[in-house]
């Protein structure tokens, strides 16, 4: 059980030990940082609680939970922009039925930050009081945003970000990298083994991470080039193209789906029910994808201005991109202050990019700030 998921050893033997002791609880509230495989544990822990085997990985019971057709592990998705109360409606319904042939029924919800005080009216009092076969695994990666009448009503488990180490073992395991990509990677994931798969990705693929630094390194140098592009504008014109990749393989899948229920459903009111519901699911899917493209792209630029500032303050041995060292000590042109109030203002960004779907203005608006501070100086 949870050989797939790397590091996370206080949250694995904390399930080990409730599981070997018969201390499970009826809820639990998974929560850390985006990236740390969460809802994967989840999966993999509902497996092990509908299988009587524990989550052996060959029987059959297993072969079915993990593919997402076992009757007793249901793996929610939100169908809007917040939990509706239909949904809600919909488990508290379901909550009555007894297991099909497990001995537990598992309810695998994430994103429970985006439940608002209607649903979570309607979902209280079975969260608190369940039936003895049910349990509830919650998933969040913004535990300030769950509800405290939610939160109260579970065991809390923190996933903490994973060791430079940890991470740079999974990608040699798993990822086509070198040992100084895996830890240049490694330390710029910042203990996100999903962030950091994503890199190794590009690494081997269209090398996004390469023409960020650059451009990256151009703007915060004031670099103006007589013909061409702003860096700014090219940094970008880089994340537009990753975003525009992006929808396309959306819609790619989503067109696959669509042909799916064409002959799945005959009915036609049936049909137009989940041909919606699939066409909902591409719109949360692209702007959640599209906003992880410009997170990601947000920390490229703010680790290339860290590591200015870490070269400006003589520390040049712990540099996230330790992959581009010369182009750092080299591209050093300020003092460590100014590098320190560039991070202020990008700081500021990602709560922007978190709120906003105009990720383009953001950054706009951040390299905007950035010619402040620099013409101020």
């Amino acid at each position: 059980m949870f050989g797939d998921i790397p590091g996370q050893a206080p949250a694995k033997a904390f399930f080990e030990r409730v599981l070997r002791d018969g201390t499970l609880s009826h809820a639990y509230l998974l929560t850390g940082p985006e990236g740390l495989a969460k809802t994967a544990f989840a999966r993999e822990l509902g497996a092990a609680l509908v299988s009587g085997c524990g989550n052996c990985g060959a029987c059959p019971e297993c072969e079915r939970a993990r593919r997402g057709v076992h009757p007793d592990l249901h793996v929610l998705e939100r169908e809007g922009d917040v939990w509706r109360i239909e949904q809600v409606k919909a488990i508290v319904g379901d909550l009555s039925l007894k297991p099909f042939s497990a001995a537990r029924r598992v309810w695998v919800i994430p994103e429970i930050e985006y439940m608002n005080r209607e649903s979570a009216n309607k979902f209280l009092k079975s969260l608190e009081e369940p039936p003895s076969y049910v349990v509830f695994l919650l998933v969040t990666d913004r535990l300030e945003r769950v509800l405290p009448t939610i939160r109260s009503r579970c065991q809390v488990v923190e996933f903490r970000p994973l060791s430079d180490t940890e991470v740079a073992s999974h990608l040699l395991e798993r990822c086509d990298v070198s040992p100084s990509a895996a830890e240049a990677l490694a330390r710029l994931s910042l203990g996100s083994v999903e962030k950091a798969a994503r890199m190794a990705a590009d690494a081997a693929g269209p090398g996004r991470r390469e023409e960020y630094l650059k451009y990256a390194a151009a703007v915060v140098a004031g670099a103006r080039p007589q013909d061409g592009p702003a860096p700014a504008d090219a940094f970008i014109d880089v994340l537009t193209r990753e975003q525009a990749e992006v929808a396309a393989e959306v819609q790619t899948d989503l067109e696959a789906r669509l042909a799916e229920l064409e002959r799945q459903f005959q009915d036609k009111k049936d049909l137009k029910w989940y041909v919606e519901q699939a066409e909902e699911r591409a719109k949360r899917e692209t702007r959640r994808r599209q906003r992880v493209a410009a997170q990601d792209a947000l920390d490229l630029l703010v680790s290339w201005v860290r590591d200015l500032w870490v070269v400006a303050s003589g520390a040049s041995d712990v540099l996230w991109n330790s992959d581009h060292r010369d182009a750092l000590v080299e591209g050093v042109v300020a003092t460590p202050e100014h590098y320190a109030r560039l991070l202020g203002v990008a700081a500021r960004t990602r709560k922007d990019l978190y709120l906003t779907i105009d990720q383009k203005l953001a950054f706009q608006a951040l390299f905007a700030r950035f010619e402040e501070v620099s013409t101020s100086a």
